[in-house]
């Protein structure tokens, strides 16, 4: 109430229901020392999924979204897998799974263990079959219950869309998002979620797909080209430190192989990424460093850190010659005798 110019809240009910069932404010020293960034993995000296943070890993259909998802648990439980390498040796792991039948997921975990090299799973790696469980609502609250029950580092959640009412519906959307990251939080893991994007412009889909890139700390892409083995995964988002591009190769089994330098001198993967850069040489047979990544992100609409990756890889593959002459430095495809139709590309 008002008193001659002044406030008073004496009036004011003390023990007011809605008043007590408020949140405390989080306040926050800014004396207090800051703390490195933790992160479950690393990728080329880079912190790669940030702890107590949500992350997303998106591509259209078929690309290998799953597959990328695995790769980081073999990464975690081997110590190495496609250049990618925990923090600590026991980095443990909670797989998610609303999509695949069982069958299929024990498939999967089979295939893990090849590439791990173990016999057995081992007990920091633990997966939650939910297909066919129930309602969005239920799923949503079996992933709530089983990162409390087992607060793992990495949390892999295959299947986002199920855990939501209507992934075009705002409110539902941002109320399972909100949860995910609330979970992230309060258990210091990195969740990472998957999501399809659109054929047509490349977005995730719906409203879910939005308000998901909005609160991710991390937005990994995954893209394969038609009728190629070989799918490769670039940060397009990074609140902190970017991580450079991976590969892998899909084998028998759901195994998976990565791709380096030297495994991209087989015909076809190399043809494919051969194929990636002939239509930014179109009209010339040299170009500039600066010239050949603002060509690269015009004509396929990437970001700059996504161009300047894939230049360093298709050097390292020899898929694009460097010619260094003084300060000028010209990159080239250095021969032209491969199928590039534009049916091809």
């Amino acid at each position: 109430m008002s008193t001659g110019g002044s406030i008073t809240f004496d009036l004011w009910p003390k023990d007011d229901g809605h008043q007590a069932d408020k949140k405390q404010v989080p306040w926050l020293d800014l004396d207090a020392e800051p703390q490195p960034i933790a992160c479950v993995f690393s990728l080329d000296g880079k912190g790669m999924l940030a702890r107590a943070t949500l992350h997303t890993l998106q591509g259209e259909e078929k690309t290998g979204k799953s597959a990328a998802g695995l790769a980081l648990i073999v990464a975690a439980l081997k110590g190495e897998f496609c250049g990618i390498t925990p923090s600590s040796e026991a980095v443990t792991v909670l797989w998610i799974d609303t999509e695949q039948d069982k069958n299929t997921i024990l498939n999967k975990a089979a295939a893990v263990r090849r590439m791990a090299g173990v016999d057995k799973t081992p007990e920091r790696l633990r997966c939650a079959s939910l297909r066919g469980y129930g309602s969005p609502a239920e799923l949503l609250d079996a992933v709530t219950a089983a990162v409390a029950e087992y607060p793992a580092d990495y949390v892999f959640l295959d299947g986002i869309v199920d855990l939501c009412e209507s992934f075009n519906d705002e409110e539902k959307s941002r109320a399972t998002v909100y949860k995910l990251d609330a979970l992230a939080a309060q258990n210091n893991a990195a969740i990472l979620v998957l999501i399809h994007t659109n054929k047509t412009n490349g977005y995730a889909r719906g409203h879910l797909g939005a308000i998901l890139q909005q609160k991710s700390t991390e937005i990994y892409k995954v893209t394969r080209e038609k009728g190629s083995d070989t799918a490769t995964v670039e940060q397009e988002k990074s609140r902190f430190a970017p991580v450079p591009a991976f590969s892998f190769r899909f084998t028998d089994g759901f195994a998976l192989e990565p791709v380096t330098a030297k495994t991209f001198t087989e015909a076809e993967s190399y043809a494919a990424l051969y194929r990636r850069f002939v239509p930014l040489f179109a009209d010339a047979e040299t170009m500039r460093y600066k010239e050949l990544v603002t060509a690269y992100e015009d004509y396929y609409q990437k970001s700059d850190r996504t161009a300047k990756a894939a230049i360093k890889f298709a050097v390292e593959a020899r898929v694009l010659t460097k010619t260094v002459a003084g300060r000028a430095v010209q990159y080239a495809l250095p021969f032209q005798d491969i199928n590039t139709s534009e049916d091809d590309i």
